[in-house]
Formats: structure tokens, C-alpha cells, sequence
């Protein structure tokens, strides 16, 4: 199977922390998602996008929802638009408890990073087992999950959409050896700076 890997290794940093230390307001939120979009537009389409809120002392759960609810929003409407991967890093307790409570309200899930791994933000049991799932498989195709959880391939499928909306797994697109294109998920590792410092 031919595959284009993208290098997960290196993001391009957005830093929340340019907004201020304590985040309430809608009308900031729009500022910085308008400032994340134009930042993204400048990127690279197909590599890792790390979303920073280190700094960062509390949020309220209007400027997340306002600025990440919006934007895992419409990451959802399609698998392929750029970027690859978003990792969300830098939140502190309070900041994920605000991200969780915004992602649950708009049923988005978000993939975090620190320096054990990547973990789901806002994701529901069976979400969270089919992540567990992908992290021990490595590389996989969604057979490979639906062997490996016990349900149907359709189901596996259904799963592995809405992890790749969220930007939360990698998908390859390859051909298979039958002919027909083939897909084949990867969780992303954390950013090289977090996986050093580890």
C-alpha cells in the first residue's frame, strides 16, 4: 500500500497566552479564533497544529466555547480539510475542566498532549475505549479495530470519523493490494519539544 505520512514532529504553536492570562469574554474569543484561522492559513496544510494555553490561568467556558467549540465545529464538516492534527496543550486543571464542559455541550471531542501521550478531551466512554483501543494497535486499518473492540466494521468506521474530524487520529490513504483506495490510523505522538522533556 503507498502512503503519505505527514511529520506529526513538528507543529505549527499557536499561543493563547497572546490573549491574556484570564480568558471571559465572546468577543475575545472571536479575536483569537480569527488570529488562529490566519495563522493556520500561513502553515503547512498537512502537518500538526498545537493549540497552547500554557500561561494561561483560567478561561471561562464562554471564551472556549466561543473559540474551540467553534472551531472543533468546523473541523467536523470535513475529514480532509488541513490541518492533520490538532493537539490541545498547555491546560491546566481548571482550563480543562472549562474545555471539557464546552466540547460535551457541542458533543466535539478534542486530543490532548503532555508529555506521557495523547488523551481525549470531551469524549464519551465508547470514544475513549476505541482511543485505548488505537493506541495499542499502532498502526490499523478499521478491521483491525472492529477485530480488536468486538463490534461490526460499519460501527469501527463510524468511530474512527468522528476521532479523525476531531483531528485526533492520523488517516493514511493508501491503495490496497485488491485495488480501491484503503485507509489505515495512527494516534499522533506528542509534539518532539514534550516527548524530550519527558
Amino acid at each position: 500500500m503507498t502512503q503519505v505520512k505527514p511529520d506529526p514532529a513538528l507543529p505549527t504553536t499557536y499561543a493563547v497566552r497572546r490573549h491574556g492570562t484570564f480568558l471571559a469574554t465572546r468577543a475575545l474569543a472571536k479575536t483569537a479564533l480569527r488570529e488562529l484561522e490566519d495563522t493556520l492559513g500561513a502553515a503547512t496544510a498537512d502537518g500538526t497544529v498545537a493549540i497552547d494555553f500554557t500561561s494561561v490561568v483560567a478561561m471561562s467556558i464562554s471564551f472556549a466555547d466561543e473559540f474551540l467549540g467553534r472551531y472543533y465545529g468546523m473541523l467536523s464538516t470535513s475529514l480532509d480539510a488541513p490541518p492533520v492534527v490538532v493537539l490541545l496543550t498547555g491546560l491546566n486543571d481548571d482550563n480543562f475542566e472549562s474545555m471539557t464542559v464546552c466540547l460535551q455541550r457541542r458533543e466535539l471531542v478534542a486530543a490532548m498532549a503532555n508529555a506521557e501521550g495523547v488523551s481525549l478531551v470531551g469524549a464519551p466512554a465508547v470514544l475513549n475505549e476505541t482511543y485505548h483501543a488505537a493506541g495499542d494497535l499502532g498502526r490499523f486499518t478499521a478491521v483491525h479495530l472492529a477485530d480488536r473492540l468486538g463490534i461490526s466494521a460499519p460501527n469501527a468506521n463510524n468511530r474512527l470519523k468522528r476521532l479523525v474530524a476531531a483531528r485526533a487520529l492520523i488517516r493514511y490513504r493508501g491503495v490496497a493490494e485488491r485495488g480501491g483506495k484503503e485507509f489505515s490510523y495512527e494516534i499522533p505522538p506528542p509534539p518532539a519539544a514534550m516527548a524530550s522533556a519527558a
